[in-house]
């Protein structure tokens, strides 16, 4: 065959083939010719269409199936919900009711310690001290305030006083003039009244037994509660019955009305009801707020001491034809499901109109799919690795870590390790220099990390300025705090941005983590631990991960949470150290000090939680709750007769606010306290932080009448004498640390005079904290300290034991008096 003969291709070589092939080729031609031509009318045009009919039938019962069940479950989860939040809303209606009666307890010991002080006050007089507390605007549901005289003393103690008694109770010729001795005062003006003389059994009983008694009463046509009190001389109830009976003052008689607080404690909680009953011994009152519906959800919580509320709130059905979202999820889903299998039929019909177009269709599917590039339709690597530095993302790092996990979980002798990487400072240079830079300086330290690592190692990129590291090294070859060292010295070296001025150095810190773990998850999670480790221990370092982190952190997730707990529950309490001054051994102040009662470990010293709640934010809470306690006891103790301060320590974040002036404002407000009265403790190291703000916080404190003291001030150098000239200070408290003994003793005297005369160079009193050795007070006799605290003279006690410290000198041998002969100026 010559080279310019081919093999005949076409019809034209039909003939020379075999009649039998030739036979077989012409039916299979009529056979392809047969596929295009329609098929006729009743038979497989008629089988199709039916079978389109019954699809659509089906996408409609699944569809309708589907919205009933899609229904059911908006409907449960709407009711869950409501369950949900109908349970907080109760917690939180008990716990506004418990406060408001605890409000009112603290009324109740204020008045009780006004007339246990001076139970020969005139209803004028008392009348002041209701004006002064400003009880009306502070206690809306109060309606009265006084006090019902106790009864004379019999015949013969009283005939002395020109009055006699009855066998059935007491009368008196002047029983006018007696109810004004008793300091009776209404709290609104129009309900002053002279109290009864005659004296109930119940009366007596309460007096005898110093139990009050509640009534149910009715005030201006609505429903109130009376509760009469009993009140004996000095606040003190005595141990026996005839103690009580001779130190009877009278009975403080407080009328409320509970719709008033109720209604308030509705507030922002529409559609609920409310109900507060009182059970104890024969008293049993029920007050209401609101009428719940048909069906209405229901709590109750026992607030403890007889009182118990019950919240009633919206109806929780589980009905699907109830519940508005349920049902338009059922309706939505049935038309939707109709239009589909519409859609359907639509569909099948058109498609059984043009068969002949099939293979044609076909054929143009196969010449596209001949002419699309081979892997088309598989998502592009763009799709997994992150943009910006061109690394693997957090769906490909994820991936290839759980595969890392898998290996080293079947080779015994491998290990999965993974170090966690955060730059220290993207969030400035964004800041500064804007995206683009902080983009330019992610792709550089992408690639310094690349040039640190094996081939076969993984660096990507999860979110923000977080980077992984993942690296799968045999068990006895496992360095990765040698490659975290690497990666800390890579980063070191100057890095210059694009059109950004000058070069400057990075920073990282880098947590470790490596073994066999059983997820991803884990590995990454003790990595970001030991990160967070190395972050707290100053940035710019790496931390390799053990359990003891995880059982830290988890604690301090605990106690953030009990803190929380603890805010709503009101388990804090004070306690108050007294600060003597020497010159006459009296109490010249007391200093707040907070204390947790922790439900399980008991009572927990600040150390134990204020770090923490300053990390936190929850410090603004705290603070707020020590300043009103601090200033409502010192000004009940001021309304006694005793004129004495209180100081309470501020933390750098409370300072640093702008809501903290109004914080402390609120507290004078609401407690009636006298503004010089109360003391104010600020960190040297706050405000030497930032000078010029901090003067600017304190001038604004200054000028509601409040005292400054610097805390903590030991003479460390940080505050200068032209700086705390500036700041309008009233005294500094000297640390404990200055008064320590030291190998220098003439350094240690000197220290402690220049303090001395800072303070008398600058008109400020000097108080010397947390003394506790008869040292420690001989060597502030000897530089003329008058002003001291600590445990040596004396501990913090609870606000009950606090009155005992009135009346008390501190002893001699404590105080070691102040030589006389010591000139005024230094005795300061």
């Amino acid at each position: 065959m010559s080279d310019d003969q081919s093999t005949p291709t076409g019809p034209e070589a039909l003939p020379d083939a075999d009649p039998g092939l030739a036979g077989d080729a012409g039916q299979a031609t009529a056979a392809a010719t047969d596929v295009t031509e329609p098929a006729a009318p009743g038979t497989g045009g008629t089988r199709g269409r039916g079978a389109w009919a019954a699809v659509a039938a089906l996408c409609v019962v699944l569809g309708a199936i589907a919205s009933v069940l899609g229904a059911r479950a908006v409907a449960r989860n709407d009711t869950s919900s409501t369950r949900t939040a109908f349970a907080q809303s109760s917690k939180a209606i008990g716990t506004t009711v418990k406060l408001a009666i605890q409000r009112q307890e603290e009324l109740t010991v204020a008045a009780a310690t006004y007339f246990a002080a001076n139970p020969k006050a005139t209803p004028a007089e008392f009348g002041r001290w209701v004006t002064w507390a400003r009880t009306q605007r502070r206690y809306p549901e109060l309606d009265a305030l006084g006090l019902l005289p106790a009864p004379p003393l019999p015949a013969k103690a009283s005939a002395a006083s020109g009055k006699t008694s009855t066998a059935s109770g007491t009368t008196s010729a002047t029983s006018g003039e007696t109810a004004a001795a008793s300091g009776v005062a209404p709290a609104t003006p129009a309900k002053a009244s002279t109290p009864p003389v005659h004296v109930s059994p119940a009366q007596l009983l309460s007096r005898d037994t110093g139990l009050s008694i509640y009534r149910q009463i009715s005030a201006g046509h609505r429903p109130a509660l009376a509760i009469q009190t009993p009140v004996y001389r000095g606040n003190v109830t005595p141990h026996t019955v005839f103690g009580r009976t001779a130190a009877s003052v009278g009975w403080l008689r407080t009328v409320l009305v509970p719709g008033a607080m109720l209604g308030q404690v509705l507030t922002g909680h529409p559609g609920y009801a409310l109900t507060v009953s009182y059970r104890n011994g024969t008293s049993n009152l029920v007050y209401a707020s609101g009428a719940p519906v048909a069906g209405a959800q229901s709590a109750s919580s026992d607030l403890h001491d007889g009182w118990t509320v019950t919240s009633f709130g919206p109806v929780a059905d589980t009905s699907v034809f109830d519940n508005a979202n349920a049902l338009a999820v059922l309706i939505g889903g049935i038309l939707s499901s109709v239009l589909l299998g519409l859609l359907v039929d639509v569909l099948g019909a058109a498609r059984m109109q043009a068969p002949a177009h099939a293979e044609t269709g076909a054929a143009a599917a196969a010449q596209d799919d001949a002419d699309t590039p081979a892997g088309a339709g598989i998502p592009h690597d763009k799709y997994l690795y992150e943009p910006v530095t061109g690394l693997p993302n957090r769906e490909l790092t994820l991936d290839r870590a759980e595969r890392m996990v898998a290996r080293a979980g079947r080779d015994s002798g491998m290990l999965a390790g993974a170090l966690f990487v955060d730059i220290d400072q993207l969030h400035e240079v964004n800041e500064k220099l804007g995206g683009a830079a902080g983009n330019q300086l992610l792709k550089i330290v992408g690639e310094r990390l690349e040039d640190v690592v094996r081939a076969g190692d993984t660096v990507g990129r999860l979110d923000g300025d977080e980077f992984v590291v993942l690296v799968e090294s045999a068990a006895r070859g496992v360095r990765l705090d040698s490659l975290a060292q690497r990666m800390i010295e890579a980063l070191h070296k100057p890095i210059e941005l694009d059109d950004f001025g000058p070069s400057f150095v990075l920073t990282a810190s880098i947590g470790v983590a490596f073994g066999r773990y059983a997820t991803p998850e884990d590995l990454l999670r003790d990595a970001h631990v030991a990160l967070a480790s190395a972050k707290a221990a100053g940035k710019d370092r790496y931390t390799l991960f053990n359990a003891n982190m995880r059982t830290v952190i988890e604690g301090r997730a605990v106690l953030e949470a009990e803190l929380n707990t603890a805010l709503a529950e009101r388990q804090f309490f004070l306690l108050y150290q007294p600060i003597y001054d020497l010159r006459t051994r009296r109490v010249a102040g007391l200093e707040a000090q907070i204390r947790w009662q922790h439900p399980t470990q008991g009572v927990l010293a600040p150390d134990a939680f204020i770090p923490l709640a300053e990390e936190t934010g929850l410090i603004v809470p705290v603070g707020r709750f020590m300043l009103e306690s601090a200033c409502t006891r010192a000004a009940a103790w001021d309304v006694a007769g005793h004129r004495v301060g209180v100081s309470v320590k501020v933390s750098a974040h409370q300072l640093n606010r702008d809501g903290f002036a109004t914080d402390v404002r609120r507290a004078l407000q609401q407690s009636g306290i006298e503004p010089s009265l109360l003391t104010l403790e600020i960190p040297e190291t706050a405000v030497m932080r930032d000078l010029a703000a901090a003067a600017e916080r304190l001038r604004e404190l200054k000028a509601l009448g409040v005292s400054i003291a610097i805390d903590d001030f030991g003479g460390s150098g940080y505050a200068h004498h032209a700086d705390l000239r500036q700041l309008g200070l009233d005294s500094l408290r000297v640390d404990r640390s200055s008064l320590a003994a030291s190998e220098d003793e003439s350094y240690r005297t000197w220290l402690l005079e220049a303090i001395m005369l800072v303070g008398r160079d600058l008109e400020l009193t000097v108080v010397a904290t947390g003394i506790e050795t008869h040292e420690q007070m001989t060597t502030l006799q000897s530089i003329g300290c008058t002003m001291a605290q600590g445990a040596l003279l004396g501990k913090a006690v609870p606000v009950d034991g606090v009155g005992g410290l009135f009346d008390t000198e501190l002893p001699v041998a404590a105080a070691s008096v102040v030589d006389p002969s010591m000139p005024r100026d230094l005795a300061l």
